[in-house]
């Protein structure tokens, strides 16, 4: 289901120097997936719900009831109470009915309008994410969007609307039960960027009508995989090399891929180890690229910049679309030596011809292979890179699941807006 290439990294490291990484990362493995005494409090993730589970059946039977009805539902939450489903939904699910549209997840006025303008004469349903209720972004639009909804629904009907999906006695829950809401329980265990697999996720996902299943056994498979794979498995491989690459100076790691589909798991990535590992003013910085765009302007860089990059490429075998670039020798174009191609071979050969000039030309470059882009291989991904950024942030010795950087901006833009 899912691949990890280190051929195009080898070169970069020693053997010895690796495999004294790798027996540190299968330990940090162990502790991330078995020992239940550590960092309990952060690892409801590690278990992915089954087709019988009680509390996933209520939501997709909730999720159906507003398919039916709904010309919109509104995604309203900010970072990581997005990132996955976004990621999923702009890929495989934007032909779908209810269109999902995106809202607490900026303060730009000129984005919010926008977003509001996009409802007028909608059928619109809402699905607030807020762990703790205390962001600014999903707490305002949900004020915004509720009072623009109490215009044309009654109370009875913005009870069945509205969806809010937080943690266990806060005051979203509260606000659940006393506007009659339906309540989505966000795992006080779970992480907002670990959360791909909890009711912050999966509704979204079953809303957009995909198919939920497929996605949460992608994530079981891969679950299995790893633990099945003995001393090596490619997420510790992974977290090793990158360990082993940033010791020698490497500090900066770009995601790319030659699928637009991607373009939003990528934003969930840079998010994931971002948040992840920026801790004690280290970490490998995050970034992204989308080819073949970017190979004419960050590709430059790549190629003949600084030598501190790592290199990871998303990889997809299968590509269910089929384009033949035609004949027409009379139009002297400069561009016959592709007649008969399809764009599958031509974007193909860019991948491999980048992956080898990079490599080439000193960047340490990973490849991450799936056979197809579809919600069995989005599980897959999913969890073997939440599993990877965990193991790796232990390696590095930090707490992966913590992000008190993200809370100080949060207490100084309270301030200057005047929260007591």
């Amino acid at each position: 289901m899912l691949k990890l290439q280190t051929r195009f990294t080898d070169s970069y490291a020693t053997k010895e120097g690796v495999s004294l990484l790798l027996e540190r990362g299968n330990a940090c493995f162990s502790e991330v997936m078995e020992d239940q005494t550590k960092d309990i409090g952060n690892k409801g993730w590690i278990t992915v719900p089954k087709a019988n589970d009680s509390e996933l059946s209520a939501l997709l039977q909730k999720a159906r009831a507003v398919r039916e009805d709904a010309d919109i539902l509104v995604l309203v939450g900010v970072g990581g109470s997005n990132q996955a489903a976004r990621a999923v939904i702009k890929a495989l699910g934007e032909q779908k009915k209810p269109r999902i549209v995106y809202g607490g997840n900026t303060l730009s006025a000129v984005s919010i309008k926008k977003m509001l303008d996009e409802l007028d004469g909608k059928s619109v349903y809402i699905d607030v994410v807020a762990k703790n209720f205390e962001t600014l972004e999903p707490g305002s639009h949900f004020r915004v969007l509720r009072k623009e909804m109490e215009k044309r629904y009654s109370k009875e009907e913005m009870a069945k609307r509205v969806i809010v999906t937080g943690t266990r006695g806060s005051r979203l829950e509260e606000i659940a039960k006393e506007n009659g809401y339906t309540f989505l329980s966000f795992p006080e265990d779970i992480g907002g960027r670990y959360s791909a697999f909890s009711p912050v996720a999966l509704f979204p996902l079953a809303v957009a009508g995909l198919d939920v299943e497929a996605y949460l056994s992608g994530a079981r498979e891969q679950k299995e995989a790893l633990l099945t794979a003995g001393a090596e498995n490619d997420a510790v491989m992974y977290a090793a090399y990158r360990n082993y690459l940033y010791r020698r100076g490497y500090s900066v790691e770009v995601l790319t891929q030659f699928e637009p589909q991607l373009d939003y798991f990528m934003k969930w990535w840079v998010q994931l180890f971002g948040e992840s590992e920026g801790k004690e003013y280290g970490g490998i910085y995050p970034s992204c690229a989308g080819y073949s765009e970017d190979l004419h302007s960050l590709g430059q860089y790549m190629q003949s910049g600084r030598r501190n990059l790592i290199e990871t490429f998303l990889s997809v075998k299968e590509i269910p679309a089929s384009v033949v670039i035609p004949e027409d020798r009379a139009f002297r174009d400069g561009f016959d030596y592709l007649e008969g191609m399809d764009f599958r071979k031509v974007n193909k050969a860019a991948e491999e011809a980048t992956i080898k000039a990079h490599s080439e030309g000193g960047v340490p470059c990973f490849v991450v292979e799936i056979d197809r882009i579809d919600e069995y291989h989005f599980g897959a991904l999913f969890y073997f890179f939440m599993v990877a950024c965990a193991v790796s942030g232990k390696m590095l010795g930090i707490n992966p699941f913590d992000q008190e950087g993200v809370e100080e901006y949060k207490r100084s833009m309270f301030r200057l807006l005047g929260k007591k």
